[in-house]
């Protein structure tokens, strides 16, 4: 795929054949993210959930956040449709340990099998640490040239690190996307979405006892800070199903994708393979796209 082909077809109306890599327990996004591209089956098709890992106060090791989000996931989906069929795979229970050593998992596998499978390209959408699918990226190198990936990770540009949560969980597996050539949008963390923010009063009027879904995400974005006056949050991965529903509310530019050093801040090299990157956002057509369906019974 080239990237001037991705970019059109991003902007366009089609039907996308995704997969979503996500660390679905690790915070609050993943959970609306989830729901919200099974909401949107005009543009998206989903072919499979895989779990990445992730290490925090919220799990004991990188394996333990792969189960959890595993679990998470099929809450979710039932939650969001009681009859979802949609495969859920278990992803890797360590970060890579060199770009050339893929780490064994189901869903690397499978991200493999779907897209050789395909005659249509396949997105996938990595929303946690990228471990599996630079692990598919490594072992299955031909996959390359038949898919790309929405990838949410790093920080803008401009910033002074990118010292990111998903990057930081698996540098080398983000070393790996942005080398290896493949296709690629990068959804930045701080400087661009950033601006995806909302509130607990926010999510109350539009949500509030819409359905058990809508109530369960206030649930969990409620326990999610024990200080509430005043607070917002970013629904930080809401963004990277957005470029399939309000692609019109995304400046995206295409241009030579960074180098990201071991120390966590990004080189530049005019040659080196051209990418989409995420300049700005424009948060209201997302979130009134978002509420209206999930709040649909």
């Amino acid at each position: 795929m080239k990237i001037e082909d991705v970019l059109n077809d991003l902007q366009s109306d089609s039907i996308k054949n995704i997969i979503i890599d996500t660390d679905a327990y690790n915070e609050i996004d993943d959970q609306y993210a989830i729901a919200y591209a099974m909401r949107s089956p005009e543009r998206i098709n989903i072919l499979a959930f895989c779990a990445a890992p992730f290490y925090n106060n919220r799990s004991a090791s990188f394996a333990d956040g792969m189960l959890k989000s595993y679990n998470e996931i099929f809450k979710i989906t039932s939650l969001t449709d009681a009859n979802c069929q949609i495969p859920v795979y278990k992803g890797s229970e360590a970060p890579l340990e060199a770009a050339d050593k893929p780490v064994e998992s189901e869903a690397a596998d499978r991200i493999a099998e779907l897209v050789l499978g395909s005659e249509k390209p396949i997105y996938i959408v990595a929303i946690g640490a990228a471990t599996n699918v630079a692990s598919a990226i490594i072992k299955y190198p031909e996959i390359v040239d038949k898919c790309a990936v929405i990838w949410f990770g790093g920080h803008a540009l401009h910033y002074h690190n990118t010292d990111e949560f998903n990057l930081s969980g698996d540098l080398i597996a983000a070393q790996v996307l942005l080398d290896s050539g493949i296709p690629l949008l990068q959804m930045p963390c701080f400087g661009v979405c950033t601006e995806f923010l909302t509130t607990i009063p926010e999510l109350e009027h539009y949500m509030s006892g819409k359905n058990p879904l809508c109530d369960y995400l206030l649930d969990v974005t409620r326990n999610y800070t024990d200080q509430p006056f005043g607070w917002s949050k970013v629904i930080w991965d809401v963004t990277a199903i957005g470029v399939f529903t309000t692609p019109e509310a995304y400046e995206m530019v295409i241009m030579p994708r960074p180098i990201v050093t071991a120390d966590k801040t990004y080189s530049f090299d005019m040659a080196r393979a051209p990418y989409i990157y995420v300049r700005k956002l424009w948060r209201d057509a997302i979130y009134a796209d978002m509420f209206t369906k999930l709040t649909e019974i």
